[in-house]
């Protein structure tokens, strides 16, 4: 039996939050890496000190979740590189992707509230992290991540000795 596509967190959403990523910081190029982690923090903007609520439930130890999104961003990037919203470039420092000129229209069709909520926090994580370059972005990401969904842990522990 044929398996049905991911909707969510599957190549489709992640590619659109990639895709709102780029628009917002159009003309700016960003690596993969770059992509992997400004995407996290756009679906958990609230694991940020002073960052909007996040557009996904916290979830336990969701730090991890940096871990496997690699994949599925790359798939949702060569998917709207198909549809001409998304394009790579080479150079010698490496491939990094970037928003066409047709992005910004893209992304106005559509009126779904989670797509304005993904276009604020787009707009929030590149005026905050924007200015960093990806190794003081990913130093920031290594000094939280063990915080991230952490707050979990301990409730955990007290519930092992409570009744239930």
């Amino acid at each position: 039996m044929a398996s049905s596509p991911r909707i969510f967190n599957g190549a489709i959403e992640t590619g659109l939050r990639s895709l709102a990523v780029l628009t917002q910081a159009f003309p700016t190029r960003m690596s993969l890496q770059r992509l992997v982690i400004l995407d996290y923090i756009v679906v958990h903007s609230d694991d940020v000190e002073g960052g909007p609520p996040g557009i996904h439930p916290k979830t336990p130890n969701r730090g991890g979740q940096l871990l496997v999104r690699r994949g599925v961003i790359q798939s949702g990037l060569l998917l709207f590189m198909s549809r001409g919203l998304i394009e790579q470039h080479f150079n010698s420092e490496g491939i990094s992707h970037q928003a066409t000129d047709r992005s910004g229209a893209f992304l106005d069709a559509f009126s779904a509230p989670y797509v304005k909520d993904l276009r604020q926090r787009a707009d929030w994580v590149n005026d905050v992290f924007g200015g960093r370059n990806d190794e003081s972005l990913w130093s920031f990401v290594s000094a939280s991540v063990a915080d991230w969904g952490s707050e979990f842990e301990m409730s955990s522990v007290l519930w092992e000795d409570a009744e239930v």
